[in-house]
């Protein structure tokens, strides 16, 4: 087998656009993927078609050493957005092998570990607890016993989401729009005196709502300073969160590895390592209690399912990042279903996130008492409607921290 082509296509999901990976071979077998690079898609998706040129004409099934080649030959090495691309490709490899051997890729990575896959939703904050309460408890009416919001305050409290500089009707429940802090606002600048304080009261609310057996988590996307993270993890011990995501800028691992020494609350990070690499640094410092690798950015399966060997070492559970679109939702899927230090599944989990997905891969994905079901189809186990995917053409997004 042979590879003939390699195609890309941009769709608009809801809060992200999806890059989609079509893999051509002279079997007749495409195998396809999906990355999400927000802020940088055209980029991402002119680096995809640059590597066509040394992917036409190899073995598709020679996964590992297509990507070796592709990582080490272009001299110049990490960083998300150089294996953001490899990853897509990586992915589209493996469906192939899948599809082409009928089997679902987990059993291609080990055989499965479970038969669900627990996942969160998120939960925009609003602009005040009474609010966040409310959106808690729908979460809980649609199912989720789990559930993450990004740091309320400084996100949350716009009601609507900016695409190609205008307004949509509706976040599709994306849980990082504006707050009423300046997005560019630096962790090293002042913040008001009552500002962990008044975080606090919406988590007491959100507590209060949905009772003490649901999970909450908070991301706080690298927005603090190390001396105001402490302060946040005081402020919100009492209300028992499943994991402080990001507290602090990721460059820095002592910066991270202090919080979370300090921290009776889980510490997660993970979503912007690229490779193993970028995990040792993070692991051999024991600078998180919970690990959040994104398949479609660190490389790719073999990377991600590396990586989670890795924490498993250090016993630290695998909770990766995925606020993504469908395809990058099965791959996160297969990788978890393989792997025996998962934790928990991201997904935005709302009620229109979920049917335009729904929309755009048949067949659907199928959620169940808090998590989804293993597809049991080959490769990543769907296919992806082309006539769907061209109702929602590319937008651009302005990026914020």
């Amino acid at each position: 087998m042979k590879i003939t082509d390699v195609r890309v296509i941009l769709t608009l999901v809801g809060p992200r656009n999806s890059i989609f990976v079509f893999i051509d071979t002279d079997e007749g077998i495409t195998g396809i993927s999906e990355t999400v690079y927000k802020r940088r898609s055209k980029s991402v998706e002119a680096t995809i078609l640059d590597l066509k040129r040394s992917l036409i004409g190899k073995d598709p099934t020679r996964i590992e050493d297509i990507f070796e080649k592709m990582y080490r030959d272009s001299f110049f090495v990490g960083g998300p957005f150089h294996t953001t691309p490899m990853s897509a490709i990586e992915i589209a490899l493996w469906d192939i092998v899948g599809k082409s051997l009928n089997a679902p890729i987990y059993k291609l990575l080990g055989g499965p570990t479970r038969d669900q896959i627990p996942v969160y939703c998120h939960c925009p904050a609003g602009a005040t607890p009474e609010i966040f309460a409310e959106n808690a408890t729908a979460c809980v009416a649609r199912g989720y016993q789990a559930m993450k919001v990004t740091l309320p305050i400084f996100y949350g409290a716009a009601t609507k989401l900016e695409l190609g500089g205008k307004q949509t009707d509706q976040t599709f429940g994306y849980s990082g729009s504006h707050g009423t802090i300046d997005p560019s606002h630096k962790e090293t600048e002042i913040l008001e005196p009552d500002i962990f304080k008044r975080i606090a009261e919406f988590f007491a609310a959100a507590r209060q709502a949905v009772g003490p057996k649901v999970h909450l988590a908070v991301d706080c996307h690298g927005r603090l300073s190390t001396a105001n993270a402490k302060c946040l993890v005081e402020a919100l011990e009492p209300y028992n969160l499943l994991f402080i995501e990001e507290p602090v800028p990721p460059e820095n691992v002592e910066a991270l590895s202090e919080v979370t020494t300090y921290s009776k609350t889980p510490i997660a990070t993970g979503e912007r390592w690229s490779t193993i690499y970028d995990a040792r640094r993070f692991l051999g410092r024991r600078a998180m209690a919970i690990a959040q690798p994104d398949v479609v950015n660190c490389g790719g399966l073999a990377q991600a399912k590396k990586i989670a060997g890795m924490a498993e070492a250090e016993y630290v559970p695998l909770a990766p990042h995925n606020p993504n679109g469908p395809l990058a939702t099965l791959a996160s899927i297969h990788l978890a279903a393989a792997i025996p230090n998962f934790l928990i599944l991201e997904t935005i989990g709302s009620e229109a996130d979920t049917a335009l997905q729904a929309e755009l891969i048949h067949p659907a994905l199928e959620f169940r008492n808090g998590a989804i079901v293993l597809p049991k189809g080959p490769g990543l186990g769907v296919e992806l409607d082309l006539d769907a995917c061209a109702k929602y053409p590319y937008e651009p997004f302005k990026g914020w921290r």
